[in-house]
């Protein structure tokens, strides 16, 4: 389905994603999940110049087109946004606000780690390169003669691994797939035990690691890896899709938190690291930086989004009340992340509010 370009307002939300697009599938998800009207669309000027995305100056996908006719962009403001505007209509968000921010940070880790593994394997190998390529252009243009094709290809390709080379490198392969596979294990072990992360209803976690493990299931590479090691993960992520028709409640405690941890660590040894390698590169101004994480040299060239998600969640982390941070303290500082967390915000680069784009 294509678009035609409206400035105008809308009888529901419009959100213009993409095929390969793991951040377009989150949006796409949640939008389900909670029951709000909407249109999937996926418009053919994201590709070339002009079209709707252009009209509406937006460089990036999703964006979602609020009925009142404008444009934002980025999900997980985006989610929050959705959260005043439809209040108690079916929450991703955990009632208690320290376990939402445990949410939150399990979340980040999916949108700003697992996506570099998504993307190491999708561009490696060969054969990841012309199914990736091809899907993804096919979705977006539709039937297009074979020698025009083959040339988009090419080009799209030559940008996707030029792309890739700059995320991965030093020891950053092998420690991405070492993430990859630990990821995978701590969801199997978990989905076995229960629906969700945080009990029988998805949150705004599962939505996080949904949107990459939704393209993870399909890429050649990635999928053969995710197949063999989380059969059940698999499932679980076709299932959330659409889980309009789930119906649930947020667990006590005692049923989660054995799940959580492995999550917690991954969050703790690989994710916040590497943020704070790309904020200090930022701060610095420097173009790279050296990081040793789990016994392998990072390569890190600083990315400012990057470095507003680490003052994000350190100015979520100090607005919870003493008590709130009690809770969940011993969590944290078992899984190593508070070294990350308890100091900030540090960032001397001025950091906006989190807020729709």
């Amino acid at each position: 389905m294509h678009a035609t370009t409206t400035v105008t307002p809308v009888d529901r939300y419009r959100l213009l994603g993409g095929p390969g697009s793991p951040y377009s599938l989150k949006m796409r998800a949640v939008l389900r999940y909670r029951r709000l009207p909407h249109l999937w669309i996926v418009p053919r000027g994201y590709i070339g110049a002009g079209g709707e995305l252009a009209e509406a100056g937006k460089g990036m996908i999703p964006v979602l087109q609020y009925p009142d006719g404008r444009y934002r962009a980025d999900t997980t403001p985006l989610i929050y946004d959705l959260e005043q505007r439809h209040p108690g209509m079916r929450s991703v968000v955990p009632d208690d606000r320290a376990v939402a921010f445990l949410s939150h940070l399990i979340e980040d880790m999916g949108d700003e780690l697992l996506v570099q593994a998504l993307f190491d394997l999708r561009w490696d190998a060969v054969a990841d390169q012309r199914f990736c390529a091809t899907r993804q252009m096919y979705g977006w243009l539709g039937p297009v003669e074979p020698a025009e094709f083959d040339a988009i290809l090419e080009r799209f390709t030559r940008r996707q691994t030029a792309q890739r080379a700059r995320i991965v490198m030093g020891d950053n392969h092998a420690g991405l797939m070492a993430f990859y596979e630990a990821l995978l294990d701590a969801m199997e072990g978990l989905v076995h035990r229960t629906p969700y992360v945080f009990g029988s209803r998805p949150s705004l976690a599962d939505f996080g690691l949904y949107g990459q493990l939704s393209q993870c299931a399909i890429d050649p590479s990635a999928s053969a890896i995710f197949r063999a090691r989380a059969p059940r993960t698999y499932q679980w992520t076709q299932s959330l899709d659409d889980a309009c028709g789930v119906e649930g409640e947020w667990a006590p405690r005692e049923t989660w938190e054995a799940t959580v941890r492995p999550l917690l660590a991954l969050v703790g040894h690989f994710h916040l690291p590497l943020l704070q390698a790309h904020h200090d590169a930022v701060e610095q101004d420097v173009p790279q930086l050296e990081w040793l994480i789990e016994g392998r040299r990072w390569v890190v060239q600083g990315q400012r989004y990057k470095h507003k998600c680490l003052v994000w969640l350190q100015r979520e982390w100090q607005g919870l009340t003493p008590e709130e941070q009690a809770s969940v303290l011993g969590l944290l500082t078992e899984a190593g992340c508070m070294p990350f967390l308890a100091g900030g915000p540090t960032a001397q680069q001025p950091v906006a509010e989190m807020a729709p784009l």
